[in-house]
């Protein structure tokens, strides 16, 4: 009889979340799992789960607004019939519900972190997290990056296993038949302040080469303060928006370097992306995640974080050189073997099974 797991996510819908539990339902699945998905939220869906997968959507709830005492009840209700040897919680707030609802259980239950670790939960949810930790303890936790497993030891005490699990890396498509231009890529949503990409806009006006293009790729959502910051800076006519892409590969792939100038991130899935596609990567040394991926100045460069400064001479660096932005680029690459899919579910399956 296979060993059911059950695999909790926000929903089947477009987020860096969703994609990474989706991506490992799948992967679980295709080592032989009976993997069931229970989404938090019933939206529309984006991402496609392995035909064997069971999907648990709310019905008749939880669309926009989340419905608390309903959808505890709903996964205690939900958990009982899928009967799972275990359950994994993408989320901090989520498991929280899901081990309020299964108190008294026994049901075993462990957490992935997504979050940075210094990421500020509103007072009503942190409430709620600290009140269902204590009252009903998860059995293990998924930190990505080594700075957020040495905070969530000292969030969940001694007695709560952690292990870093970072991030299993989709596969990146690549398209050796087309050249590299002279453009710095970014990727991710304007609406985030957390991205930084006011930092990398200062630092690229600061950039002795002006011969290079900046290329924003993503959503164009809340941009104008982003636009109107190049413009007093000059830039403007040297930066490309965009927008929403449906084939960011081909973005990686004529990118001539890619620069992450994030203030917090839970774990930067674009950095890897880009280093999978062979891109020389510039990453500020925000918390959390470069410190584990780069090795400065072999597959990356890591500049002082916030220090726009910095981040300018990084880029100037590898724009002067080309042959070192090539060897960076090749360097980065191994990063598929070190995030292959198979790798990470199988250090998933020793947490949640083993507990090692």
């Amino acid at each position: 009889m296979r060993l059911k797991i059950l695999i909790i996510g926000p929903a089947l819908s477009m987020g860096g979340m969703e994609r990474a539990s989706v991506n490992l339902a799948n992967s679980l699945a295709d080592e032989g799992y009976a993997v069931t998905y229970l989404a938090i939220f019933s939206k529309p869906h984006f991402f496609k789960l392995h035909a064997s997968i069971a999907i648990f959507e709310p019905e008749g709830f939880n669309v926009k607004k989340l419905d608390l005492m309903r959808t505890c009840l709903w996964i205690r209700k939900s958990v009982k019939e899928i009967n799972p040897e275990t359950t994994l919680v993408f989320n901090k707030f989520y498991a929280a519900l899901t081990l309020l609802g299964l108190v008294g259980t026994g049901r075993k239950v462990f957490i992935s972190e997504r979050s940075s670790p210094f990421y500020q939960w509103k007072r009503k949810i942190n409430l709620i997290n600290k009140f269902a930790f204590t009252i009903n303890p998860p059995t293990g936790v998924m930190a990505q990056t080594t700075i957020a497993a040495e905070y969530q030891r000292k969030y969940y005490g001694k007695n709560v296993f952690v292990k870093v699990i970072p991030n299993a890396l989709r596969k990146v498509a690549l398209y050796p038949e087309l050249k590299r231009e002279n453009t710095i890529l970014a990727v991710g949503r304007f609406g985030d302040r957390l991205k930084g990409f006011d930092q990398l806009i200062v630092a690229f006006s600061k950039v002795q080469n002006k011969d290079w293009k900046l290329v924003f790729a993503g959503g164009d959502e809340d941009g104008d303060d982003l636009k109107a910051l190049a413009r007093n800076l000059g830039v403007f006519e040297r930066i490309v928006f965009l927008g929403k892409v449906t084939e960011i590969d081909k973005i990686y792939a004529t990118a001539g370097i890619f620069v992450i100038p994030s203030r917090s991130e839970g774990f930067p899935n674009a950095l890897c992306e880009a280093m999978a596609a062979g891109v020389p990567c510039v990453s500020f040394n925000f918390t959390a995640g470069p410190a584990d991926i780069i090795t400065d100045n072999f597959d990356g460069i890591i500049a002082e974080n916030g220090n726009a400064d910095a981040l300018a001479q990084a880029i100037d660096s590898l724009i002067s050189d080309p042959e070192r932005r090539d060897t960076i680029g090749k360097n980065a690459m191994a990063i598929v073997e070190r995030l292959a899919p198979k790798k990470i579910s199988s250090e998933v399956i020793d947490l949640i099974f083993n507990k090692k």
